[in-house]
């Protein structure tokens, strides 16, 4: 109440005198400040060293011997098994002949709903831990296919061999479980909601424990590796402990085959200032670029869904690798597999990681599990990067309480004491007449775009295909501009206070992105970026103003849904349209981009057309 009768003149606290005096001039530089906060993140002086919080995991102290002639066989027994059955049946029997307690799952799904139902198998097996009863485990992945759809047989065939190392030594504390898929993220979610017990179409019967970490496995036809890539974003934002990320590529730099933060390379010490902040700006856009949107980076994705903490390894072919240039999707002949250097250090790397995940006295939970990472071995804490969402909200928060007590006419604000008890049964009359109307467009159009986010759920089978939903998008961009200029000629004569129905959007679009914030710091300054920055700058155009009217209208439609999306079909590099993409993640990950694009991007933006288009 001393918030609302603040704009009447009545006596508040001296901190809502002072924002109603100031709020109108704070708006407009908070929202550029944290901008600005945003762009200093690549800065050297933002960010720390990184250390180890788990001393236990005691990383580096052993002595790696992964590479002997077994090894190497039963990794050749690989492609022998693959000349004469098929692909799952090839991986149980070596499985089987190394002494793991193997499975084959099989299981359907839909990639977006009602779309066609598609087949995957999933083969796993488990090493019994001499010295625990399998209560925990540890789990490392790899699909047929790498995220860029090459062939990834190279991962299979480590695979085995480290099954044939992990056999042969008797100090390991978990069981350690390998799971070779054919339908990459999608497959390892069946696998985890199997293993879970969250399924019963296609369920698992040789289970282990609690998994405590995985890690998945992608090496691209090639020769030889520069280096290895390391990818650590969630679905939905999660990411890895950054313990588990520094242990990794602590022990890759000590075998010589280094992890790479997104295969990005460091720049040298002695680079330029301006060097050092490009790569650190290119890496942090890559981050959130995979945080915010959920962009396939690894099959280690779906782990993180279930607090496992996961992450990718890619191998980094040379940039004149042979192999690489002219790769070939299938089998592998003797002459396309890594030289066994190469593969000895790539499995090395992977076995000192789970010697130090076997010393885990428990599971993750020293370190950060949110924060930005500008360059390898170097870290920006949720404390250093959190101001820039908080100048933010509130830039919109600040902005909102200006308009509120500046609706209505001049009377209302009035110091008069004498004139108290009409000023406020003024204000109460002007609640009446003008916030059924506001909260009426805000209902309206927040229907539209419920409806935008359940028609692709309900049409028939083989509808959804790319031209169809960038037709369908064209449509409901067509629909919701004719709603907008409708609801605008309706309350062209009739009464309504811009002031207050942008103020309520302002308050509603502060709570998302601050609710946002503290789960998907990316995806929360996206949706600032694209809703929250054209809000705080959308003002209403006088009656004589038709070419300001006309320019505010098109600078939003630039900014809507439908043009960000055809933009990001590049920006993004998604094979297919992006709404397409975040359908199918919201049906079969839970992935909160496609809700948030119909029930606040899209409805946001037409509340500032029409803010912009009523008198």
């Amino acid at each position: 109440m001393s918030l609302v009768l603040s704009g009447q003149g009545e006596k508040t606290s001296p901190l809502l005198r002072v924002a109603r005096k100031y709020s109108a001039y704070l708006s407009y530089p908070l929202a550029i400040c944290g901008l600005l906060w945003l762009l200093a993140l690549p800065l050297s002086s933002f960010s720390r060293r990184a250390y180890f919080s788990e001393n236990a995991m005691m990383p580096g102290q052993v002595y790696t011997t992964f590479g002997t002639q077994s090894h190497m066989d039963a990794m050749d027994r690989v492609d022998a098994e693959l000349k004469t059955k098929d692909r799952a049946q090839a991986v149980e029997a070596v499985f089987a002949s190394i002494g793991l307690d193997t499975e084959t799952q099989e299981f359907t799904y839909t990639k977006v709903p009602r779309i066609g139902k598609h087949a995957g198998t999933n083969v796993h097996g488990i090493l019994r831990a001499p010295r625990s009863d399998s209560v925990e485990a540890l789990v490392i992945a790899a699909s047929w296919t790498t995220a860029n759809n090459a062939s990834n047989v190279n991962a299979v065939r480590l695979m085995a061999g480290l099954a044939q190392y992990a056999s042969e030594q008797v100090y390991w504390a978990r069981d350690i479980v390998f799971v070779v898929t054919d339908s990459g993220e999608q497959g390892i979610e069946e696998w985890l909601r199997a293993y879970q017990g969250l399924t019963t179409t296609s369920p698992l019967f040789v289970r282990s424990g609690i998994i405590q970490a995985a890690l998945s496995l992608e090496l691209p036809p090639a020769k030889r590796y520069t280096g290895l890539g390391l990818y650590f974003e969630g679905k939905g934002g999660q990411l890895a402990n950054l313990d588990y990320v520094n242990m990794v590529q602590y022990v890759s730099r000590l075998e010589r085959m280094p992890a790479y933060l997104h295969g990005l390379k460091d720049v040298p010490r002695r680079a330029h200032w301006w060097t050092k902040y490009t790569s650190a700006t290119q890496l942090l856009l890559r981050q959130v670029r995979a945080q915010a949107f959920g962009l396939s980076t690894g099959i280690h994705a779906p782990f993180l869904r279930y607090r496992i903490d996961a992450i990718t390894l890619a191998g980094l072919p040379q940039p004149d690798d042979p192999v690489s240039a002219v790769f070939a999707h299938g089998l592998f002949t003797d002459a396309d597999v890594p030289a066994a250097p190469m593969q000895r250090q790539i499995g090395r790397t992977i076995e000192a990681s789970f010697r130090s995940l076997n010393n885990l006295l428990e599971h993750f939970h020293q370190s950060f599990f949110f924060y930005m990472l500008p360059a390898n071995q170097r870290y920006v804490s949720i404390g250093d990067y959190i101001p820039a969402a908080g100048l933010m909200i509130a830039s919109l928060l600040l902005q909102a309480m200006h308009l509120w007590w500046m609706q209505g006419p001049d009377e209302l604000r009035s110091d008069s004491p004498h004139t108290r008890i009409t000023r406020i049964n003024a204000y109460y009359a002007l609640l009446r007449a003008t916030l059924p109307s506001s909260v009426g467009i805000i209902l309206r159009v927040h229907a539209l775009g419920l409806v935008l986010l359940l028609i692709p759920q309900l049409i028939a089978s083989s509808v959804l295909t790319d031209a169809t939903t960038t037709a369908y998008l064209f449509t409901m961009a067509l629909a919701s501009i004719s709603m907008v200029l409708h609801t605008s000629d309706i309350y062209w004569t009739r009464r309504i206070e811009w002031r207050q129905l942008k103020s309520i959007v302002s308050v509603y679009l502060a709570v998302v992105v601050a609710c946002l914030s503290v789960m998907n710091f990316s995806l929360a300054v996206a949706l600032f970026v694209v809703a929250g920055l054209p809000l705080v700058f959308t003002r209403v155009c006088r009656v004589d103003t038709r070419i300001r009217r006309a320019l505010g209208v098109l600078m939003l439609v630039a900014v809507s849904p439908v043009c960000m999306m055809t933009l990001g079909m590049h920006v993004l590099g998604c094979s297919s349209n992006p709404f397409r993409v975040f359908l199918a993640d919201f049906y079969r990950f839970g992935s909160l981009v496609y809700p948030l694009v119909c029930l606040v991007y899209w409805p946001v933006n037409l509340l500032c057309m029409i803010i912009v288009l009523i008198q």
